[in-house]
């Protein structure tokens, strides 16, 4: 059997529009109270405050208890009530899922009788019969980097959805917040003994407002230290942790980088070390194009004995982040391929760089973000590849490579990472990044509100195209 999603009378997204709607009375009613378009409440107010006398205004003491902290008053009036709706909420939702499981043949039930179980339950149902919500367009501006900044690296900022079941949401997780994220560098290694590559930022959103509050959501309220993805620190143990070994290209053994396999070309012909175009360190690899071979360069993950110690998890979000560069000659042709992929060059997650984006006078930062399947090949590589063979006479030089999972605000929320650049971070080097929350999903939102879906990240399927099957319009 399936629960009942949407009939007149049983369905649970019916009764939950029902609960929706009466919460959005209150929210109005909230509003009715310092809203100056001539309700009833606003009149008696302002009634009450005319009879003190507006010109002498001898006893205008007596409005203080009406007009002080109108927001505190707001939320006193509402704030019952609201707990009252997630009641009713989490027990419609528990029990129907609950009911429906045990019906069905043969008989089964929730894990446990408890939200998130139920949560869960709906949304696979959801997603085994086709239905979605409206979902929330979500908007993330470029990286606006401080007038004073010394460093020339950025932050990534995303809204991919990082779970393979919320995958409908696409780039736009209906759950963020709206809010500017706030990057500000307060260590690093002149001012405190970090590595170059690896300084530390304070990270920052806006104020959160508790759910029984008119003014919800708020920001993420998130707050943090955290550090820049260094290219020459690799155990990758922890979100914003390169995981890449090597990853500078420091250690080499007769051209071929050490903890790399070079699957297409050959060392001292299509690779080499390069000691005099470098963007950090002392060298960097050279893929030396003929024009017909794709070079490519894979380093396993997850091998303890040859390439990186840690590999990746499956369903989670990724950052990357190359400095790369040409020379020689001009480029009609090629392209990077970045990704993962197993030892046949089979990508299951990658991005790509065309020739004409490559400078031929200085190293620029290239960056992706991609998310990591459930169905990840083992053994899988990192993999650097010339999917399309540069122009012959073309070298490509690539330095400071970062792969890191990126860091939660929250299960969610956005997610970022903080990758260096050729000119290492200062104190006081910051960044602004704007997060706005369309908030087109009506259903979306009451559900975030009652169920907090933004903590717990278990979020209903949407669609983004106006065909979704579950109307907001059940909310009245």
């Amino acid at each position: 059997m399936t629960v009942d999603f949407t009939t007149q009378g049983r369905g649970i997204f019916k009764r939950l529009g029902k609960l929706a709607g009466a919460l959005s009375r209150m929210d109005t009613f909230q509003n009715d109270i310092v809203d100056a378009s001539g309700t009833s409440v606003q009149e008696a107010l302002q009634e009450y405050i005319d009879s003190i006398g507006s010109t002498a205004n001898t006893d205008i003491q007596y409005t203080n208890e009406l007009t002080k902290d109108i927001n505190q008053l707001k939320n006193t009036i509402g704030r019952e009530f609201y707990f009252r709706i997630r009641r009713v909420a989490h027990m419609t939702l528990i029990e129907m899922m609950e009911e429906d499981l045990q019906a069905q043949t043969p008989a089964s039930n929730l894990p446990r009788k408890v939200l998130t179980d139920a949560l869960f339950e709906l949304r696979d149902q959801m997603l085994a019969n086709s239905k979605t919500l409206d979902g929330s367009v979500i908007t993330i501006s470029s990286p606006s980097a401080g007038s004073g900044n010394v460093g020339n690296g950025t932050v990534l900022v995303s809204a991919k959805a990082d779970l393979v079941k919320n995958s409908s949401h696409g780039d736009n997780l209906g759950t963020v917040r709206t809010e500017t994220l706030r990057f500000r560098c307060t260590q690093d290694s002149r001012s405190r003994k970090v590595a170059q590559g690896a300084e530390i930022f304070e990270v920052r959103g806006a104020k959160p407002y508790d759910p029984a509050d008119f003014r919800w959501p708020g920001g993420s309220g998130f707050a943090g230290h955290h550090a820049a993805s260094s290219s020459i620190l690799g155990d990758g143990r922890q979100q914003g942790r390169n995981i890449l070994r090597n990853a500078s290209f420091e250690t080499v053994i007769s051209n071929a980088p050490k903890n790399w396999t070079i699957r297409t070309g050959a060392a001292g012909a299509t690779v080499f070390s390069e000691s005099s175009t470098v963007a950090v360190g002392s060298s960097s690899v050279k893929m030396a194009s003929d024009g017909s071979t794709n070079i490519c360069l894979q380093q396993e993950l997850g091998s303890f004995s040859a390439g990186a110690s840690v590999g990746v998890k499956p369903g989670a979000l990724y950052g990357v982040g190359l400095l790369a560069r040409k020379s020689g000659t001009s480029s009609s042709a090629g392209v990077l391929k970045i990704g993962l992929a197993d030892a046949s060059k089979s990508y299951s997650a990658s991005f790509t760089i065309a020739h004409s984006s490559l400078s031929a006078s200085a190293f620029g930062l290239h960056t992706g973000i991609f998310r990591v399947p459930l169905d990840v090949p083992d053994p899988v590589f990192f993999t650097i590849e010339q999917s399309t063979a540069f122009t012959n006479g073309t070298n490509v030089f690539v330095d400071g490579l970062v792969f890191a999972e990126m860091i939660d605000t929250a299960p969610g929320g956005v997610k970022f990472l903080i990758i260096p650049g050729t000119v290492p971070f200062n104190v006081e080097d910051t960044f602004t990044v704007d997060v706005t929350n369309g908030g087109q999903g009506t259903m979306l939102r009451f559900m975030d509100r009652v169920f907090d879906l933004y903590e717990n990240g278990i979020v209903p399927p949407v669609s983004l195209l106006g065909s979704e099957n579950i109307d907001d319009a059940l909310i009245s």
